[in-house]
């Protein structure tokens, strides 16, 4: 897939298959995200993968409580992978961001869904969430954010993007 193509038209995903993405294409989309550019090319984000699905119930419903809602916030999407970065990092929310991005636009790539998912911060904050972050030895790092993926159930939308964004000098 061309890249412009790629950036032009990917859309976040929320309707998923129940079908396990396959490991080749995990990999490739984490190699994405793994090669996201990072302040002072540190590279200090680390992805956690998770396809467990008791375990992704789990913390779907540490997201689901911080939002207030009943509903999954990770729309029952087969694999989900957390991006964290170290708290004291100045570039921590962008280096993050940057990785997120990466892992969509390469999911979008080998036409598997995603959707950037919120709340990773303050789901690591709870009780609940600090021993996940025990159990993976993460602490000092912060969640910047959640990306679930999956084979779409069918095309996102294509929405028009809004006027009047750019301005030149």
């Amino acid at each position: 897939m061309e890249a412009i193509e790629a950036l032009q038209q990917r859309r976040s995903n929320r309707l998923f298959l129940d079908k396990q993405i396959s490991q080749d294409e995990l990999n490739k989309i984490l190699q994405c995200g793994l090669n996201a550019p990072s302040g002072k090319n540190k590279q200090d984000t680390k992805l956690v993968v998770i396809q467990d699905q008791k375990t992704l119930k789990e913390l779907s419903k540490l997201n689901a409580f911080i939002m207030k809602t009943e509903s999954d916030p990770f729309y029952h999407a087969p694999t989900l992978i957390i991006v964290f970065a170290p708290q004291d990092s100045v570039n921590r929310i962008k280096d993050g961001s940057a990785v997120l991005t990466n892992l969509q636009n390469g999911a979008y790539a080998l036409n598997i869904g995603s959707c950037w998912i919120n709340r990773a911060k303050e789901m690591f904050e709870l009780p609940e969430g600090k021993k996940y972050l025990d159990k993976w030895h993460l602490t000092g790092y912060e969640g910047v954010g959640c990306c679930v993926l999956g084979y779409n159930q069918k095309e996102p939308q294509q929405i028009k993007r809004k006027e009047n964004r750019i301005i030149f000098d």
